[in-house]
C-alpha cells in the first residue's frame, strides 16, 4: 500500500471538506426566510427586545462576519446552540445518534451479509433458482418506493393485524436502561422499520456483488485454480469471493453516512426520533445552527468513508494506487 497514495487522498478529502464546510453555511442563509421571527414576530415586542435575539442567535451581523466566526468556534469543536432546543448542537445530536445506529446498523449488517451470500452464490451459479430469485427481487423493489413498503408494512402489521406499533420507539412507562422491558419494547418498535429499510438493501448488494462475481468468474485465476483441481466452495470463497467483493466495499464506505444520518423517510413514517427525524426538524424549524452540525456530521462521516473505501480497495486491489 502506497504511502504517496494515502496522502494524496487525505488532502483531496480535508479540501472537499472545507468546500462542504462553506457551503454548509451559506446555502441555509439564502434560503428564504427569518428563523428568529418566530420570536420576535409580535407587535408588542419592541426594537431593543429584537435586536437582543438577533445577537443572542448570532444573526446580527453580515454573512461574512458571521462565516468567520463560525470557523473559529468550528476550530475548537463548538457546533453552537440550536434555536429550537436551547442546547448545545453536539448535545442533541449525541442523544439521537444511538438511536440511530441501533436501526440503521442492525440494518445494514443484515442487508451486507445476506446481500453478499445472495450475490455470491447467484453469480457462481448463473441461471439457477437464487439468481433468479435475486434478479425477479430487484425488479420488484425497483419498482416500489421505501415510503409505500413502509406503509404498507405498518397498515398491514400495525393497523389491521397490531402486532406491532403505529410508532415511536419504546412503550410508555417503560423507564431507559439495560433492562429486560426496555430491551423487549425497544425491539418491538424496531422491526418494521427494520424490514422496511433491509428488503431492499439486501436486493441492491446482492446485484451488486452477482455482477461482480459474473466477471470474477472468466478471470485467468480462476481457470488456474480450477485447472489445479480446487474444491469449488475453496475457489469461491477463498480467490472470487475477494475480489467480488471490492465493489461491495465502495459501495459501503460511499453509504457510511447513512448509518449515521438513518433513514430519513423510514424514522418520519414510523417516527423514529432519531438522525433521519432530526434532519426533517432541523430545516422544518430552519434552526441554522442544527441544520449545519447534522449536516457536517453527514458530509464528514461521508467524506472519510469514501477516503476508507479507497484505502480499503487498494489492499484489495494494489493496481488502483498506480492510476
Amino acid at each position: 500500500m502506497s504511502t504517496a497514495y494515502i496522502v494524496r487522498r487525505a488532502v483531496q478529502a480535508l479540501f472537499t471538506l472545507f468546500i462542504v464546510i462553506t457551503l454548509n453555511f451559506f446555502l441555509p442563509r439564502l434560503t428564504p426566510g427569518d428563523p428568529a421571527a418566530r420570536f420576535y414576530d409580535d407587535p408588542r415586542v419592541s426594537i431593543e427586545m429584537k435586536q437582543q435575539i438577533l445577537k443572542e442567535f448570532g444573526l446580527d451581523k453580515n454573512l461574512p462576519e458571521q462565516f468567520v466566526i463560525y470557523l473559529q468556534n468550528l476550530a475548537r469543536g463548538d457546533l453552537g446552540v440550536s434555536y429550537c432546543y436551547r442546547r448545545p448542537v453536539m448535545d442533541v445530536i449525541l442523544g439521537r445518534i444511538p438511536w440511530t445506529l441501533a436501526l440503521t446498523g442492525t440494518s445494514t449488517l443484515i442487508a451486507v451479509v445476506l446481500g453478499a451470500i445472495l450475490g455470491a452464490y447467484g453469480g457462481w451459479h448463473r441461471g439457477g433458482k437464487i439468481e433468479r430469485a435475486i434478479l425477479g427481487g430487484a425488479i420488484a423493489f425497483s419498482a416500489l418506493p421505501s415510503f409505500w413498503l413502509a406503509l404498507l408494512l405498518l397498515l398491514v402489521f400495525a393497523y389491521y393485524a397490531p402486532l406491532f406499533p403505529l410508532g415511536g420507539m419504546i412503550d410508555p412507562g417503560v423507564s431507559i436502561g439495560l433492562n429486560v422491558p426496555f430491551i423487549a419494547s425497544v425491539t418491538r418498535h424496531a422491526i418494521l422499520p427494520l424490514v422496511s429499510m433491509t428488503l431492499a438493501s439486501i436486493i441492491g448488494y446482492a446485484i451488486l456483488v452477482r455482477s461482480s462475481m459474473i466477471e470474477v468468474i472468466g478471470s485467468d485465476y480462476i481457470v488456474v485454480a480450477r485447472s489445479k483441481g480446487l474444491n469449488e466452495q475453496k475457489i469461491l470463497f477463498r480467490h472470487a469471493l475477494r475480489n467480488a467483493l471490492l465493489p461491495l466495499v465502495t459501495s459501503i464506505g460511499m453509504k457510511l453516512s447513512a448509518l449515521i444520518g438513518g433513514a430519513v423517510i423510514i424514522e418520519t413514517i414510523f417516527r423514529w426520533t432519531g438522525m433521519g427525524l432530526l434532519v426533517v426538524e432541523s430545516a422544518r424549524d430552519m434552526d441554522y445552527p442544527l441544520m449545519q452540525g447534522v449536516f457536517l456530521i453527514l458530509a464528514s462521516i461521508t467524506i472519510v468513508g469514501n477516503l476508507l473505501a479507497d484505502v480499503t480497495y487498494s489492499w484489495f486491489d494494489p493496481r488502483v494506487v498506480l492510476k
